[in-house]
């Protein structure tokens, strides 16, 4: 009766042992989707950086999910689908009058596939998620996964808005001009 005692106490110690490990193994691969799965080789997460008073003002840091990520590529994607007809307007219009120009139409529209994004977010004064997106498809510096990519002039090569992961809005959208 002893041995069979003893017998069922391990059985029942190793069945709630593995139960145990199953909740953490659940629980981990939960968290890991949650984890930035962002193509590093185009976005980079840098932090706030409270004396730059001029991306956001009175806000906190804060980190990105996944689903913040995703948030920001579909509002990403409608801000440039506001802002593309516009510009393909403007590219007939110029090119029509002016074809000796021979101008290229990537100069006026933006194709997100071109572009190195940073993303720098916050927790603003009202509690809102917001992300400074800077979009640009060349750098003179080797290190914008680490320092904020700042140029005058350069064209649509260079933009960058604020969205608002909160309201899911989009705004202060600013291309860079042409010198």
């Amino acid at each position: 009766m002893t041995r069979q005692l003893t017998l069922l106490t391990l059985i029942l110690t190793i069945c709630l042992t593995s139960c145990g490990q199953n909740k953490t193994e659940t629980k981990n691969k939960e968290h890991q989707q949650n984890v930035y799965t962002a193509d590093t080789s185009v976005v980079a997460i840098l932090p706030f950086d409270t004396t730059q008073y001029w991306v956001f003002k009175d806000s906190k840091p804060t980190d990105l999910t996944n689903d913040d990520l995703q948030k920001i590529e579909t509002i990403l994607n409608k801000c440039i689908s506001h802002y593309n007809p516009d510009q393909e307007r403007q590219f007939k219009e110029i090119n029509d009058k002016h074809p000796e120009y021979k101008l290229d139409k990537k100069n006026f529209t933006i194709h997100l596939t071109r572009y190195k994004r940073q993303y720098v977010a916050v927790i603003n004064s009202k509690g809102e998620k917001e992300v400074w997106v800077n979009c640009f498809c060349r750098t003179h510096n080797s290190n914008w996964k680490k320092e904020r990519v700042v140029v005058k002039d350069g064209g649509n090569c260079y933009f960058n808005l604020k969205i608002n992961l909160t309201t899911v809005q989009y705004y202060e959208l600013m291309v860079n001009g042409d010198a």
